[in-house]
């Protein structure tokens, strides 16, 4: 059989560019070239950014044109999806891949936003019995005053509270809020990533990572604990080499793990993901709550899916093998 044209689709023009950069970089290095013929390809060409080589890797633009076309020898077999936030992971590509009638990897157009619409997927989630933070949305048009959102956060969520983005992933504009006078600041920060700002309980716990991989009914993986050095999982405890250990599997009851594979299960159904997703839960005693869920989850050399599936003896490669043959057409 002909090795398949995979574009792993990086960069992109989110806040999280790099991370995606880091992600499809080892997923070119680490597919066979015995079964795939890979092509690096940014998006960002469809934005009217220019595309660079970055790190000795070319990048090719998305070619709409060629790629509509059935007999181009540039359109792909297949598109890696290693993209991450806005543009990536919200459902945009996927719809314009559906468009082209290109098979790609990872959930399709609704899964994507539901999942990026942080407080969107928690309300499917808590009709659904499956326990999450309480949670206040503030709308960039419609800002309370600053009187207002002190009593309304501490008379609902008390402190101190979470303040993240609605729609961005990896931690960009979210902070722990302890003190009443920093929440003002704290939302503003957050409404620079998006017009809604995320205002959560804070939950105590072990922070634990469920990743799964399938289609309906998805395989769990082994829970990871994540225990962050600096004492909260932000952007540098997830990306910098050393900023937190993971540990397999997570250091919690047996009650509390069946829960959490449950949970997890669950929730990817729920949301409707495909191929896989990473969901992300504190655990306080024997109970987990779910904080969201990643349809696209990292691929860098710190990410948890790939360490829970080399936990499960799944090596990277074959990984990414069954990644792709999820997102082949069956007949």
């Amino acid at each position: 059989m002909a090795a398949r044209r995979v574009a792993v689709l990086m960069g992109g023009v989110s806040g999280e560019r790099e991370i995606s950069l880091s992600t499809g970089r080892q997923i070119m290095a680490a597919l066979d070239p015995s079964k795939y013929t890979p092509v690096a390809v940014d998006p960002a060409s469809l934005a009217g950014k220019p595309v660079v080589a970055v790190e000795g890797l070319t990048l090719e633009p998305l070619d709409v044109a060629a790629w509509s076309d059935p007999g181009s020898p540039l359109r792909p077999d297949i598109a890696f999806i290693a993209l991450h936030g806005k543009g990536g992971e919200d459902g945009s590509i996927q719809g314009l891949l559906e468009l082209l009638g290109i098979p790609y990897t990872g959930s399709g157009v609704l899964a994507g936003a539901l999942a990026m619409d942080k407080a969107m997927t928690k309300r499917m989630l808590r009709a659904e019995g499956i326990p999450v933070p309480d949670e206040v949305l503030v709308w960039r048009s419609a800002q309370p005053a600053e009187a207002d959102l002190r009593s309304m956060v501490a008379d609902r969520l008390g402190l101190p509270a979470i303040v993240k983005p609605n729609r961005e992933g990896s931690t960009i504009g979210c902070r722990v809020v302890h003190e009443a006078e920093g929440l003002a600041d704290a939302v503003a920060d957050a409404l620079q990533y998006d017009d809604a700002a995320l205002i959560e309980q804070f939950v105590p716990g072990v922070e634990i990572t469920v990743g799964l991989i399938g289609n309906r009914s998805p395989r769990v993986l082994p829970l990871i604990e994540i225990v962050a050095k600096s004492g909260f999982y932000d952007y540098e405890a997830k990306y910098a080499p050393g900023g937190s250990e993971h540990v397999i599997p997570a250091r919690i009851s047996d009650l509390a793990a069946r829960r959490a594979r449950d949970y997890a299960q669950r929730t990817h159904d729920l949301v409707g993901c495909r191929g896989m997703s990473r969901v992300d839960m504190i655990v306080t005693g024997d109970q987990p709550c779910v904080l969201e869920i990643n349809t696209i989850p990292g691929m860098t050399p710190t990410s948890l899916l790939p360490d829970a599936a080399r936990a499960a003896g799944i090596g990277f490669s074959e990984l990414l093998d069954r990644i792709i043959d999820l997102a082949i057409p069956q007949p």
